[in-house]
C-alpha cells in the first residue's frame, strides 16, 4: 500500500454520503512537503510565513505539521524519531501506524527545492475550499435567512469574510 492510499483510506471510511464533487486538495503535495521538511528544518523557511496547519486539508498532516512546526520553533529538530513522541503508538492509518507513516514520508522525500512550490499548492486549495464553503454559506442564508437579517447585512457579512480570505 502506498502512503497516498493509506492516507486515502481514512477518508474512504467515513460515514458521510459521497458527494458528487470533491473539495480540492493534493495528498500528494502535502506528503512531498512534510516530507521535504523531516528531511531538512530549513524547507519549513519556505513556506512559514504563508502555511498554517490548518490549510492542509488532511487531519493527520495538519498534526504533523503542528508539530514540526512547534519543535522548529523551540530550537529543536523535526525529524521521525523526535516527534515519534507527540504521535501514539497504537494509531494506525490503514495498515500501517502513524510512526511508520511518518518515518515513510520521510524516506520518499526527494527533494526541498519544491517547497514553497508545494507550500504554495497546499494555501491556494485551501483558499479554494473556504471559497466553496463560504459559497454554501451564502445559498443556505440565503434561503433560510432570519427574519431580522437584511440581504444588504448579508451583502455585508460575506463582503467581510472575502477581506478576511484575501
Amino acid at each position: 500500500m502506498t502512503i497516498t492510499s493509506a492516507v486515502n483510506s481514512i477518508h474512504l471510511e467515513t460515514n458521510e454520503p459521497a458527494s458528487f464533487r470533491q473539495l480540492p486538495h493534493n495528498i500528494e503535495a502535502e506528503q512531498a512537503l512534510i516530507g521535504a521538511i523531516l528531511i531538512n528544518n530549513d524547507a519549513l523557511d519556505c513556506v512559514s510565513d504563508f502555511l498554517k496547519p490548518n490549510h492542509f486539508f488532511e487531519p493527520l498532516h495538519q498534526k504533523i505539521f503542528d508539530t514540526v512546526l512547534q519543535v522548529i520553533q523551540k530550537g529543536k529538530v523535526a525529524n521521525p524519531i523526535t516527534i515519534k513522541s507527540f504521535f501514539s503508538t497504537e494509531e494506525k492509518i490503514g495498515d500501517i501506524t502513524v510512526f511508520n507513516y511518518i518515518v515513510r514520508l520521510a524516506k520518499e522525500a526527494v527533494t526541498i527545492i519544491n517547497a514553497k512550490d508545494y507550500g504554495r499548492v497546499i494555501y491556494d486549495l485551501f483558499i479554494r475550499r473556504s471559497l466553496i464553503n463560504l459559497g454554501n454559506e451564502v445559498v443556505n442564508t440565503a434561503f433560510d435567512a432570519p427574519v431580522d437579517f437584511t440581504p444588504s447585512q448579508q451583502i455585508e457579512t460575506i463582503e467581510h469574510q472575502l477581506f478576511e480570505l484575501a
